[in-house]
């Protein structure tokens, strides 16, 4: 286990956060390419997290790096399956039905914030002025660019009881959000495809017990469209970001992970826009560049922070890959 960042670690782990980011903007047009298939949505979430799990243990068993846990790594790993991962896709469902789309996008982006406060009151650890302002900086355009999209109304009334509980759901699934680098960091020294691999997989049992209905149809064996739109679902917006995104908090740690995937909302609109033809109004554009002008001001500070001897940053919470 590494106990001190390397110089380049803060600018390594920027590029994964954004590289895991920009792989989870696809998850909204896998979906909808799948749903027309005919698939459910409680199906899919199934299919993407045990899929996923499937893959990534045989990845770690193929690589030896699989061994024996500790209670205290299974319980974290548990949380994350079942809070971060489970928890987090049924309170963001839950988010878009009572609250609409794009106010439940908003308030699970609220993950940075909520990472920052467990820091503070956990670890100690806090940003300074200038940190806060970039942060809030990214958080205000991107909530810019959701807002003035086409997002999906709330069902229910604005302001009305169940306008409320969808608020609700949806300030839990920022929690849930925000709590993912947590839990990664407490897990201790722990290989990365393990700890992808593990709490997929129990996040997956979670969603299982959750729905318990029986599964729609599966698209005939003949149909290859469709079992290409299954494998990039399990791959892309799961596997490799999930992976590149456990590697993130290891190197950068909690705070500059969550802020740097949230990449992933002008990514979908860009997305979108591209294969879709969604319009991107001018507005959007503005909140994109001002969420982008937060993230290269964080970048330049990190990166002159590592240059320093005595840069305080988050200690790795997983160990690097190499084989036990």
């Amino acid at each position: 286990m590494i106990t001190a960042t390397r110089a380049g670690a803060p600018l390594a782990a920027i590029a994964l956060a954004l590289a895991a980011g920009t792989l989870w903007g696809s998850l909204g047009l896998i979906t909808r390419a799948l749903l027309g298939y005919g698939l459910g949505a409680a199906q899919l979430a199934l299919l993407r997290l045990g899929g996923a799990f499937a893959i990534t243990l045989l990845a770690a068993l193929a690589m030896r790096r699989v061994r024996a846990l500790s209670l205290r790594q299974w319980a974290w790993l548990a949380a994350i399956g079942a809070v971060c991962q489970a928890l987090g896709s049924v309170s963001f469902s839950a988010a878009v039905d009572g609250a609409g789309s794009s106010l439940a996008i908003v308030l699970l982006c609220m993950g940075p914030l909520f990472t920052a406060a467990i820091n503070r009151l956990c670890f100690g650890e806090r940003l300074d002025g200038a940190a806060w302002r970039l942060v809030l900086l990214a958080l205000s355009g991107l909530a810019l660019s959701v807002l003035c999209g086409r997002g999906e109304p709330a069902a229910a009334g604005l302001f009305a009881a169940p306008w409320y509980v969808g608020v609700a759901w949806g300030l839990l699934s920022g929690l849930c959000y925000g709590l993912f680098p947590i839990f990664a960091r407490a897990l201790g020294p722990l290989d990365t495809w393990v700890v992808v691999s593990f709490s997929l997989g129990l996040g997956a049992a979670c969603l299982a017990s959750l729905h318990g209905a029986a599964p729609a149809a599966w698209p005939a064996l003949s149909d290859v469209p469709a079992w290409l739109w299954i494998a990039a679902l399990i791959l892309i917006p799961t596997v490799f970001a999930d992976v590149l995104y456990v590697r993130a908090i290891a190197l950068g740690g909690p705070m500059l992970a969550t802020v740097f995937a949230l990449v992933e909302v002008p990514a979908a609109a860009l997305y979108a826009r591209w294969w879709l033809g969604a319009p991107i109004v001018p507005a959007q554009w503005f909140g994109i560049a001002l969420f982008c002008s937060g993230l290269a001001g964080l970048a330049w500070r990190r990166g002159t922070a590592a240059a320093a001897p005595a840069a305080a940053a988050d200690l790795p919470a997983v160990q690097p890959e190499t084989p036990s």
